[in-house]
């Protein structure tokens, strides 16, 4: 087993690319905001660009773990998304069809397109292939960056095996280093108690908002309150604290075990970093 890659510089990039605004009470001029969001597009695509050699070679590697009329759990973000162009026609290849169970409108659509099948979730699945936010030594995770963190746990949980992609930068000793937030999805009647009560366990939580402002809410109707902490050393006992607060429906903190972490470099090779714990 290779030990986990950490990143010694840069930011950790969330799984769906987020554009900051200054809390100045100024409504965001709406070409501004069309010039950011065509910015972003850009920015992310060079990324995606780099890495996609990378994820050519982790779409052979799991092509090889997908058997016929095996069902994928398809998490969410852009880099799963490439990781899906590349997967798709190697299984199709080889087993004629392939079925999954998205976790968002955005990778049903990237699913549709490419071919997948799309199948209700029955209660398990055979490989959940998602991305990450952030990876610790230990190969917990931060994931919700995208929004869709509490079907990502359903269908994680439930998966036979799972298999994580991640670029090199999103690699750190523990979880919340260089300012990477928490999301945690609450009900929205619970938005100021949930707050204050993670606010008591040493988080500093805040509402994630749609650029002019209004309340941003998940597929589930929910809203997520974007929580920064200090570098957690036990990311479990986080999670289970903050899963107990009254309102809460999921939390960005993901510690399954076993799992599988692809750890993409931009070279074009790949780290395989596997935990059994």
């Amino acid at each position: 087993m290779r030990e986990a890659r950490t990143a010694s510089k840069g930011h950790s990039a969330s799984e769906e690319p987020c554009i900051d605004h200054e809390q100045t009470g100024q409504k965001t001029d709406s070409e501004s905001f069309k010039r950011l969001i065509a910015q972003n597009q850009r920015d992310t695509a060079r990324i995606l660009d780099k890495l996609r050699p990378a994820l050519k070679g982790v779409a052979k590697e799991l092509s090889k773990e997908v058997s016929k009329g095996a069902v994928l759990g398809l998490g969410s973000g852009s880099t799963l998304a490439v990781l899906l162009e590349e997967l798709v026609p190697l299984v199709l290849a080889k087993s004629g069809s392939i079925q999954g169970v998205p976790t968002s409108t955005q990778i049903e659509m990237v699913a549709s397109r490419n071919g997948i099948k799309l199948v209700p979730f029955s209660g398990s699945v055979d490989i959940d292939i998602d991305g990450a936010d952030q990876v610790d030594d230990r190969l917990n995770l931060i994931k919700g960056g995208g929004g869709a963190l509490l079907r990502e746990k359903v269908v994680m949980g439930a998966a036979k095996k799972v298999a994580v992609v991640a670029s090199e930068n999103k690699f750190a000793s523990r979880l919340c280093e260089r300012g990477v937030k928490v999301p945690i999805e609450v009900l929205p009647m619970a938005r100021e108690s949930a707050k204050v009560k993670i606010s008591m366990l040493g988080g500093l939580p805040e509402e994630r908002l749609l650029p002019k402002g209004y309340p941003y809410f998940t597929e589930n109707g929910n809203v997520i309150l974007d929580t920064m902490f200090e570098p957690l050393d036990d990311p479990q006992k986080t999670e289970a604290r903050l899963r107990g607060i009254p309102g809460v429906a999921e939390v960005g903190i993901f510690t399954f075990k076993p799992i599988t972490v692809y750890c993409l470099l931009e070279d074009g090779g790949f780290d395989v970093v596997e935990s059994r714990d």
